[in-house]
C-alpha cells in the first residue's frame, strides 16, 4: 500500500474495529507510486506516527497471517454507519498558541496539477490579515516534513484550517479540527481531472459527499481552491465579522 497520508483511514480504521496493532510487512517498497527510497522515508515520517496518533501499536517484520484493512474514504464511511461510531485522531502534544487560521501549502511533485494556487492562496491570507486573523502558513515538504505530531497539534488548536484537499488535511478530516477543504482544482480540460472524479466515485464517496462524523466547523468544498470561494465558505463557516468591503475587494480580484 502507498505510504501517504491515506493511511490515516487506515489506522482510524483499525482502532475503531477493535485491533490494537498495525503490522508492517517489510518484504519492499513498492515503487508504483514513487521511488523505493521516497517510500521508506514516508512510512517513518507518517505511517509510523500516524499509528501513535490512532493509538495503535505497530510491529515491524515479515509478512504475517492477518487482516488487511480498507484505505479510503468510502470505507471509513462504511465503517462509521456499521460501527455507529469512529475513533478518530487525537493530538499527542499542546500547541502553545491558539485561535489562528492555518493555510496549508499543498506541492506534490507527483501531481502538480492537483497543487495549491498560491496567487489566490496570497490573497485569501491578505483578507485574514485585514480581518484581523493571524495566519499560519504550513508548507508540504517532501524534504522536510514538519513532524505529523506536531502538524495535528497546530490543526486541532486552529480557529480553522485551510487547504486544497487531501495530502495532510487528512489528518482534519479524522480528527475533530476545523477545515474547509477544496477538493476539485481548476482546468477540467485536463485528462486526469475525469479519472480523479471517477476515483471518488469508485471509493464510494462520490462529488458532493460529506463525511457523515464531521462537526460543525468540518465541510468538504467540491470545487477549486480560488479566493472567491474560499473566502464566501470561511465567511459561511467562521462567520463575517470582516469589513465587507475589505472581503469585496480580496474577492473581486480573482474574478
Amino acid at each position: 500500500m502507498p505510504t501517504t497520508f491515506d493511511f490515516a483511514v487506515y489506522a482510524v480504521i483499525a482502532k475503531t474495529l477493535g485491533y490494537d496493532s498495525i503490522h508492517f510487512a517489510t518484504t519492499g517498497m513498492a515503487s508504483w507510486k514513487y521511488p523505493p527510497e521516497i517510500g521508506w522515508r514516508r512510512w517513518a515520517n507518517i505511517c509510523i506516527p500516524l499509528c501513535k496518533l490512532a493509538g495503535l501499536s505497530f510491529t515491524v517484520g515479515p509478512k504475517i497471517e492477518g487482516d488487511v484493512l480498507a484505505y479510503h474514504s468510502g470505507a471509513v464511511e462504511k465503517v462509521y454507519k456499521t460501527k455507529g461510531h469512529i475513533e478518530k485522531l487525537k493530538p499527542l502534544q499542546e500547541h502553545p498558541k491558539k485561535g489562528y487560521v492555518t493555510i496549508t501549502m499543498r506541492e506534490s511533485f507527483r501531481n502538480a496539477w492537483r497543487n495549491s494556487n498560491r496567487e489566490e492562496w496570497a490573497e485569501v491570507a491578505e483578507y485574514l490579515m485585514r480581518r484581523g486573523e493571524e495566519v499560519m502558513v504550513l508548507e508540504e515538504c517532501e524534504n522536510q516534513p514538519l513532524a505529523v505530531e506536531e502538524r495535528l497539534a497546530i490543526y486541532c488548536n486552529a480557529k480553522m484550517n485551510l487547504a486544497v484537499g487531501n495530502g495532510p488535511m487528512v489528518l482534519c478530516w479524522l480528527s475533530e479540527a476545523p477545515y474547509l477543504t477544496f477538493q476539485l482544482p481548476r482546468g477540467k480540460e485536463e485528462k486526469d481531472y475525469q479519472a480523479l472524479v471517477q476515483q471518488w466515485q469508485n471509493m464510494k464517496f462520490p462529488i458532493g459527499s460529506q463525511l457523515s462524523f464531521k462537526n460543525d466547523k468540518q465541510e468538504i468544498v467540491w470545487g477549486p481552491d480560488d479566493a472567491e470561494l474560499i473566502i464566501q465558505k470561511y465567511e459561511s463557516l467562521v462567520g463575517n465579522t470582516a469589513d465587507s468591503t475589505d472581503a469585496q475587494a480580496v474577492a473581486g480580484v480573482s474574478n
